[in-house]
């Protein structure tokens, strides 16, 4: 887990009117820095980059990690040398195919295990195929080390946000077992509320509010985090999804 203070600033066009007239570009991506941004200054070279680029180099240029305490006022601020990185950030696109490239080989998985099933007569409990999809969410980013199917497929993988190395195992596992967590406390609900089904009036009603509940929270996750491309489990474990060049 890493977490690192820094001193990041959102450009002022009535204050940072002078950074804004040099019409640079952020050495990462390209863009040009524009009001509203949040940058991050290198206390070494005076070098500006955007917040996620800053995160992405590691959160550290000219091999050190601190940054200016204040907006610098002089322009004197160009990067010395040039950042090369072999990825670039996903897109909104490129996640969503992802995410449901992985749903459809999940859904084709269950159903060709339930059609192999029905053929053999072997009778399968539901517990069943929601221990199986446990099991296939859980570790579906180390399928491929670092990424699952539908990742490989939009040549994206996680990284380790402090070296750019592709992340490990461990870590890529440590993300989806930290969301599962979150499914789990809807999990206890279930079985507490059926545990004491006979002591409850209105168990039905129950199971469909803690239902309700629980597709809400996972449809606003995993909505969050393919639209900000940065999950709070990604952060709690320093990784970051990227794509290949």
């Amino acid at each position: 887990m890493r977490f690192r203070s820094i001193n990041s600033y959102q450009i002022k066009e009535d204050k940072h009117q002078h950074f804004l007239l040099e019409e640079r570009n952020d050495p990462v991506t390209g863009d040009s820095f524009l009001e509203g941004d949040e940058v991050v200054f290198c206390s070494v070279c005076k070098s500006a980059f955007l917040k996620d680029s800053w995160a992405y180099m590691g959160n550290k240029h000219c091999d050190q990690k601190a940054t200016l305490p204040i907006f610098p006022k002089t322009k004197k601020m160009v990067l010395q040398k040039p950042i090369e990185l072999p990825f670039v950030f996903p897109d909104t696109d490129n996640r969503t195919s992802a995410f449901f490239a992985d749903i459809l080989i999940f859904v084709g998985i269950s159903s060709i295990i339930a059609f192999a099933a029905i053929k053999l007569h072997i009778i399968l409990s539901s517990y069943f195929y929601a221990f199986l999809i446990f099991i296939l969410i859980t570790f579906r980013d180390i399928i491929l080390i670092n990424k699952s199917i539908g990742k490989a497929f939009q040549k994206m993988y996680f990284i380790d946000v402090e070296t750019n190395l592709p992340a490990t195992v461990w870590q890529v596992l440590g993300r989806n077992l930290l969301y599962w967590v979150m499914n789990g406390v809807f999990a206890l609900l279930f079985i507490i509320t059926n545990v004491l089904g006979n002591h409850i009036g209105d168990t039905i009603l129950l199971y469909f509010f803690i239902a309700v509940f629980m597709l809400g929270t996972n449809i606003f996750y995993i909505k969050f985090n393919i639209k900000n491309n940065y999950s709070w489990f990604d952060k709690l474990l320093g990784i970051r999804l990227v794509k290949k060049k």
